[in-house]
């Protein structure tokens, strides 16, 4: 028993570091400036400007509800993201455009940041999640 026990302690340790390496904090997005309950709001998680507006790290919906939804996105490791939400009203699944190419469904940005004849920069529109997780708001337009 004795040759085991420092084995075990070791063992402990590592998983306990494995554990806290792999905490994941809870980024929690309010979304104001509902004009109605229709549809669902669809939020998309941006970790790369490379990545940012074709290709999500983590998508999330949640049904709308006239003025504020609040929904929370679990799972991400601390580190800056960029958000773009919009309010799908038609439930099609996608933000819907007028012949050109302004979007007709309400829409908005992480930083409510806005950008000029289209969509902000990842550096506009970025957060940084600390490994405590955090709240943050985005206002529709």
């Amino acid at each position: 028993m004795k040759h085991y026990f420092p084995s075990i302690i070791f063992a402990a340790l590592a998983m306990a570091s494995v554990t806290g390496m792999a905490q994941a904090a809870e980024l929690t997005v309010e979304v104001t400036g509902l004009k109605s309950a229709k549809g669902k709001v669809m939020v998309a998680v941006y970790d790369k400007s490379e990545n940012f507006m074709k290709q999500p790290y983590k998508v999330a919906a949640v049904d709308a509800q006239a003025d504020k939804v609040k929904l929370m996105i679990a799972g991400l490791p601390a580190g800056d993201y960029a958000l773009s939400v919009f309010q799908d009203e038609n439930s099609n699944g996608k933000l819907d455009s007028n012949p050109l190419g302004m979007p007709v469904e309400p829409y908005g940005f992480s930083n409510d940041a806005a950008g000029n004849y289209g969509p902000p920069s990842f550096a506009q529109a970025l957060v940084q999640v600390p490994d405590a997780g955090k709240l943050i708001s985005i206002k529709l337009r």
